[in-house]
């Protein structure tokens, strides 16, 4: 294929493919993948306006996808909200299951909650408690006292996997004190109910914690794990997971079910302090990143230190429990899927998974809030769906201003970012009337400048925003850009917020953070 220059034609052979109606371009690229399509918008302006389309995004959306984003979540485009479902794992099934995408081919994913698993246990029902604890995607997980043994089990319609797709599940799960759980493995299985399915075998405990204790201590000769047990590894999350098997969907069995069971019945000893999260089902996808990046001919070792040259510089502060990673490349995606705290939980960090590009969300507690009337008109508060602990309200205010730093030196080099303010309205009043003042820029500097309303309303004039739905169910609106060339390595970027001039009673607005995302070309 060669493009002709200064004609905007696409040759392939003898076929002009500049010279097909960009309906039948758009037909083509539809049957293709996200990540080709995203690739063949670089061809020409024709393969651009095709591959940008409605058309071809909607064809990469699960059927009835209408039915699992909430009517109060609005999109510009079939695009954005492809990549939001990518991005920001939905809640469905009255918050029982966690619904998202992959990224690179579309296919569905979900993580099915300890509310939608059977637990059995050998001790009493007080023993097992429902708990909230930081980090998980769930309002509650479980969370098992003591046991001796214990069976889990978690189906999931067939129906709901996409077809011809490879699929590995995951136990995700917390351990407190290890009790007793560093003995005998756990017997995992995945398979169609009533066939035999795929299976594994994992301790619960991570390999470099384990010892061995006497016979005399637990009762029995303790096994020596085989070349075929697993351990668990540590998620970028603060969680561990363990391979529990694979599925590939065939679909041909549409009206059957898909059961992971996790079973430890054969110790009898006392274990406890496990809390559980769920089973995660992800698609597996050929391995098309060592290619692309040359890598595909490395060995292991030369492999392992080439991702770690894709990994930010001092990596290894950031991740808690790094020894549990069987590799540097399961870090780098790690990293590019599970935002990780880090400064005493006052930031999120995590890396554009496409392009190893660093990527930061301030939160409310890591800005300056001032705004009119006396301190009891801002209170901190705990909410659903947040990536902190806290978050801030502004219950009643006739203006405020709201400012935010960060390192320049902590961004990656040459690199284009967009900050974004991300809140929540609940009985909002007021912010209708008067548009917020949003920039960005390295302090000192006049900076990127942009105007939006925080609450809809009709058209926005020219040149104002309104706030964008994201499938988090928090809102945001872009504050403004900048490109870090890294010639001002000990600088500060700033970004504000303000609303100074109505001086209007509004209210009852939560803020999480400021989001500064990289923007990587198509």
């Amino acid at each position: 294929m060669e493009e002709r220059k200064g004609k905007q034609e696409v040759m392939c052979g003898t076929l002009d493919l500049s010279a097909l109606p960009l309906g039948c371009i758009t037909l083509i690229i539809s049957f293709t993948s996200p990540r080709d399509a995203c690739r063949l918008s670089l061809v020409s302006t024709a393969f651009n306006s095709a591959a940008e389309s409605d058309a071809v995004w909607g064809s990469f959306l699960p059927s009835q996808y209408q039915a699992l984003i909430p009517s109060s979540l609005s999109f510009s485009s079939k695009k954005q909200l492809y990549l939001s479902l990518c991005e920001n794992p939905l809640l469905i099934e009255a918050g029982r299951k966690s619904f998202w995408l992959e990224r690179m081919s579309g296919k569905k994913c979900y993580m099915l909650s300890s509310r939608d698993l059977s637990i059995i246990g050998s001790d009493p029902p007080e023993y097992r408690r429902w708990i909230s604890t930081r980090g998980a995607r769930f309002d509650e997980v479980a969370y098992i006292r003591r046991f001796r043994w214990f069976e889990i089990r978690g189906r999931i319609s067939i129906s709901m996997l996409s077809p011809m797709t490879h699929y590995k599940a995951y136990l995700v799960c917390k351990v407190r004190n290890f009790c007793g759980l560093q003995f005998f493995p756990v017997k995992l299985s995945v398979g169609v109910v009533g066939t035999e399915g795929s299976k594994r075998s994992a301790y619960l405990q991570p390999k470099k914690e384990r010892r061995r204790w006497p016979y005399w201590q637990i009762g029995e000769e303790q096994p020596i794990p085989g070349d075929d047990v697993q351990f668990p590894k540590a998620r970028v999350d603060g969680w561990l997971e363990v391979e529990m098997g694979e599925f590939f969907n065939e679909a041909c069995v549409d009206d059957g079910e898909l059961e992971m069971s996790a079973l430890e019945i054969e110790g009898g000893i006392v274990k406890g302090d496990l809390i559980f999260q769920g089973i995660e089902i992800r698609s597996v996808t050929p391995n098309l990143c060592d290619s692309n990046l040359g890598l595909d001919s490395l060995s292991t070792a030369e492999l392992d230190t080439a991702w770690e040259s894709l990994l930010p510089c001092q990596y290894q502060d950031l991740i808690p429990t790094l020894d549990s990673f069987s590799s540097k490349k399961d870090i780098y995606l790690s990293l590019g899927g599970n935002p990780v705290r880090i400064e005493g939980g006052r930031k999120s960090f995590w890396l554009d998974r496409v392009s190893g590009k660093k990527c930061y969300m301030l939160s409310s507690r890591d800005f300056s809030i001032i705004r009119s009337g006396p301190p009891g008109y801002r209170r901190w508060i705990s909410t659903r769906g947040a990536r902190f602990d806290e978050v801030a309200v502004l219950l009643h205010v006739c203006w405020f201003e709201i400012r935010g730093r960060i390192s320049i030196s902590m961004l990656s080099a040459m690199t284009h970012y967009k900050a974004y303010l991300v809140y929540k309205v609940r009985n909002v009043y007021g912010f209708q009337f008067y548009p917020v003042k949003l920039n960005v820029g390295v302090v000192g500097t006049e900076g990127s400048k942009r105007v939006a309303y925080l609450l809809p309303r009709g058209r926005p004039p020219n040149d104002v925003q309104f706030p964008k739905a994201r499938v988090d169910r928090w809102l945001e609106v872009e504050m403004g850009e900048f490109f870090n060339e890294e010639c001002v390595d000990d600088g500060e970027l700033e970004m504000s917020a303000l609303e100074m001039e109505g001086c209007n009673r509004k209210g009852d607005l939560i803020l999480q953070g400021i989001e500064i995302r990289a923007i990587t070309p198509n």
